[in-house]
């Protein structure tokens, strides 16, 4: 009898110890520890990163709050809507002196030094209107703009107060007193501050005014409309030399009071943009004109010795005349002494008869942008600048150099 083979063959048990089995790990046990044991630093470095990025956000944000503050603070104050009980404290009951020539009030408002005008109102100016009209005008800045303080209408005026710079007078004022040689007028002891002696400063003036149309003709889209010699105010150098700027005021004016020539504001030069435009040319020949030969733009009689009779003569007859016949140099003000490039006052003079061109006339039709004449006077300027430094003695300092042997 044959046995099985589970009889035949011992079943052998074989045991692994306990250690042993604590020793060995699989692969995958293993990976997955170790990726566990490494993703610790990892975690780490990658929470430091967030961190210090969330401060420079956090810092860059801190900065660019307190950039923006300053750069707020800097813009100037909003116009405001004055009281008609303030301007009248500012001014004494409106019985402050004025120059002969100046046509504004000179106070202080909210402690800011103003030169208050007083003009007609447009139609149903209502505070409302007045209001929403000082938020319109001042989007726009502009260094040769003056900036407006503020505005109250009042029955049958509107008042306009505009930073007055110190030592600030009217191109007018200073025209009317380098015209006569008396200096006992009321208008002469604000434009002993401004003398514009010489050529360059002139032609400054003329730069600044031209730019400042020009940047309401191009930027705002609208006509200055009161260009004149008492619209400039000529500022000073405050550090005593003889640099002068000019700011022109008046720069949205035409959102309150009414044209000068219409009082019913139905030709408002803010509706019919370009006759305003055209007009601000014109106007700023006459000054140019003015600014050149140091008179008034007014109409003067003049004798005639023709016809033996007082004729009625502007200063742009009498700069037409003078390019005609050659004279220039000797129509250019007397002042000067003769110390200006005859060349660029040529030219000048013909830039001025150009915008001053009668809208009549046939020449008339081709007057000039406002773009365009901002540019010429502003390339004379260079050119004068560069006349003026010829006239300049050389400035290499010789007292240095030793003559003797040592």
């Amino acid at each position: 009898m044959c046995k099985s083979s589970s009889d035949a063959l011992p079943t052998t048990t074989t045991t692994v110890p306990s250690s042993s089995r604590r020793r060995r790990r699989s692969p995958s046990t293993a990976t997955a520890s170790s990726s566990s044991t490494s993703s610790g630093p990892r975690h780490t470095a990658t929470s430091t990163t967030t961190t210090n990025t969330a401060s420079t956000s956090s810092s860059r944000s801190r900065s660019s709050r307190s950039s923006l503050a300053a750069a707020r603070a800097s813009l100037p104050d909003q116009p405001v809507l004055y009281t008609f009980q303030e301007l009248a404290a500012a001014t004494n009951n409106f019985l402050a002196k004025r120059g002969s020539s100046d046509t504004f009030w000179r106070c202080s408002l909210r402690s800011s030094p103003a030169a208050l005008f007083q003009l007609r109102p447009l139609p149903l100016l209502t505070p409302a209107a007045a209001s929403a009209a000082l938020a319109r005008v001042a989007r726009y800045h502009h260094a040769s703009l003056a900036r407006l303080l503020g505005a109250c209408p009042a029955g049958a005026h509107v008042y306009l107060a505009y930073a007055l710079p110190t030592g600030a007078c009217t191109l007018a004022a200073y025209l009317s007193s380098s015209s006569t040689s008396s200096s006992s007028r009321a208008g002469s002891s604000t434009s002993r501050s401004v003398v514009l002696r010489t050529w360059l400063s002139r032609v400054q003036v003329a730069v600044d005014v031209a730019q400042g149309i020009e940047y309401a003709h191009a930027h705002a889209d609208a006509a200055h409309g009161r260009v004149s010699p008492s619209a400039v105010l000529l500022v000073p150098d405050a550090h005593g030399g003889q640099s002068v700027r000019a700011v022109l005021t008046h720069f949205g004016a035409g959102h309150f009071a009414a044209p000068d020539d219409d009082a019913d504001a139905e030709a408002d030069n803010q509706e019919q943009p370009s006759k305003g435009k055209a007009a601000d040319v014109r106007a700023f020949g006459v000054l140019l004109l003015g600014l050149l030969s140091g008179e008034a733009a007014e109409s003067r009689y003049r004798f005639d010795r023709a016809t033996k009779e007082l004729a009625r003569v502007s200063v742009v007859d009498t700069a037409a005349e003078a390019v005609r016949s050659g004279r220039v140099r000797s129509w250019v003000d007397r002042q000067l002494s003769d110390s200006f490039p005859v060349a660029a006052a040529e030219r000048l003079a013909e830039v001025g008869l150009r915008c001053a061109a009668d809208a009549d006339a046939e020449e008339g039709k081709e007057r000039p942008e406002m773009a365009w004449v901002a540019g010429k006077v502003s390339r004379l300027y260079v050119e004068s600048r560069a006349w003026e430094r010829t006239l300049q003695p050389p400035s290499d300092d010789l007292s240095s150099v030793a003559l003797a042997p040592r």
